[in-house]
């Protein structure tokens, strides 16, 4: 019995056919855009660009699935491409341990990506991965804010112009709305954030300080990121499958 039997028995053989053929882009390898690769790879899908720059420290174990006291300070990109091979030896995983910027991404061709998960926090670097998605006509889910909450019975999967009560959604709705974008898929949570009980101050030069987390949120939305990229990619119809 093949590992992919029981998703066949949903899916169908031609649906798992093509998954295999297919190439998705994750960006972020954290507690969401790691869900994200365990259940793609579970799937079947061929071939991965993964792309994250940092390496793994004891507080992502909270939340992170690839965050073990054995990846600790391994990079993920490595990390999330050893799970994905244990899983489907077949594979086809690249890596790419760097910080997309705009401008700055010579090394990663779009053209050859059919889906990408975008599973980051950094607005420029969102933005543009969006806006280079719709120009070149592939398909994106994006997530938007997880930190401080621990509903995932809150997540939704819904279009960037129906959010509400999300900050960063907010401020990719404007940005999407400014570069003419019509319509956006997002993973987003309608759970009114709580107020950390104190306060980390952040070393990054875009975040002043860092949010909470639990083990609860972030792989669900994951999850979510995923089952929406495999649905849209396959137009998957229950009522009609072979």
């Amino acid at each position: 019995m093949d590992f992919t039997t029981r998703s066949e028995m949903i899916l169908g053989k031609e649906n798992l056919d093509l998954l295999a053929m297919k190439s998705v882009a994750v960006f972020g390898l954290g507690g969401v855009g790691g869900a994200a690769v365990e259940a793609l790879a579970r799937v079947g899908i061929g071939t991965f660009y993964l792309v994250d720059p940092d390496s793994f420290n004891r507080s992502n174990i909270n939340r992170q699935l690839l965050a073990t006291e054995k990846t600790l300070g391994q990079k993920k990109v490595d990390v999330a491409r050893e799970r994905i091979l244990s899983i489907n030896p077949n594979a086809n995983v690249f890596t790419y341990p760097v910080f997309y910027l705009p401008h700055q991404d010579t090394a990663l061709d779009f053209h050859k990506f059919d889906y990408v998960i975008d599973a980051i926090d950094t607005v420029t670097a969102k933005v543009d991965i969006i806006r280079r998605c719709k120009e070149n006509g592939i398909g994106i889910v994006s997530c938007m804010g997880c930190g401080n909450r621990i509903d995932p019975s809150k997540l939704r999967v819904e279009d960037i112009y129906r959010t509400h009560d999300d900050p960063l959604a907010k401020v990719i709705r404007q940005k999407c709305r400014q570069m003419g974008i019509a319509s956006l898929t997002v993973v987003y949570s309608v759970e009114e954030p709580l107020i950390p009980l104190f306060k980390i101050q952040s070393d990054s030069a875009t975040r002043r300080d860092v949010p909470g987390s639990t083990p609860f949120v972030p792989p669900v939305a994951g999850y979510l990121l995923a089952q929406t990229a495999v649905m849209d990619m396959l137009k998957f119809d229950p009522n009609n499958r072979k």
